[in-house]
């Protein structure tokens, strides 16, 4: 399995080596065990097992959007850089980029702006809090993404952004509390990725 970006012998064994490690912890038999591990390595950091919170046919669902080739909406550029882009051809957009707005956040102005491409898209929000509370807004109009990964990290409505989220009904997959990120919201997607490709053994 070619993971992570191990594109060379020794990458290869340094993520050999981190599954072995992380394994004994977080056995991976699960596709959900699997997107997991890859969060712990992602962040070097156990006790991050804890707060990912699937909801729904999460990874069936963000598997079929994969392999349909959906519309991937992200907040930010650092997560559309983290994109294993080798195995997923969808077209991405960025939030930011498409934001204009005097008083609204960037990244919320261009949630907004996307609306017409979110229908069965995959939404991964890693950053902002504000751009995942439009997306839930926007599902709360009659907007259905396939699925939503969100992450965001802070102390300004993080922790409630994904409460919000997961009060609705849409697949998706985030994390409890304050803490997350955009290196995790990577992580659950190019997680996604493997299992769509390879499957779950």
């Amino acid at each position: 399995m070619q993971d992570m970006g191990d594109l060379t012998f020794d990458a290869n064994e340094i993520v050999k080596r981190s599954y072995e490690i992380v394994s004994k912890i977080v056995p991976g038999k699960t596709p959900e065990e699997k997107i997991v591990q890859r969060c712990v390595i992602a962040t070097g950091d156990f006790g991050i097992k804890d707060l990912i919170v699937f909801k729904g046919d999460a990874v069936k669902e963000g598997i079929k959007a994969i392999l349909d080739g959906s519309n991937l909406i992200c907040d930010v550029k650092m997560v559309s850089a983290g994109i294993n882009k080798r195995r997923f051809d969808g077209d991405v957009f960025v939030a930011v980029e498409h934001g204009d707005d005097e008083k609204l956040t960037r990244a919320m102005s261009g949630i907004y702006r996307l609306k017409d491409k979110m229908d069965g898209a995959i939404a991964v929000i890693g950053n902002a809090p504000s751009s995942l509370i439009a997306v839930c807004n926007l599902i709360n109009e009659g907007v259905k993404p396939g699925i939503v990964i969100g992450t965001p990290v802070g102390f300004i409505n993080a922790a409630e952004s994904k409460e919000m989220l997961r009060e609705l009904d849409v697949p998706s997959i985030t994390t409890r509390g304050t803490r997350g990120g955009s290196t995790l919201a990577v992580a659950i997607f190019n997680a996604l990725v493997n299992l769509a490709y390879e499957g779950p053994c």
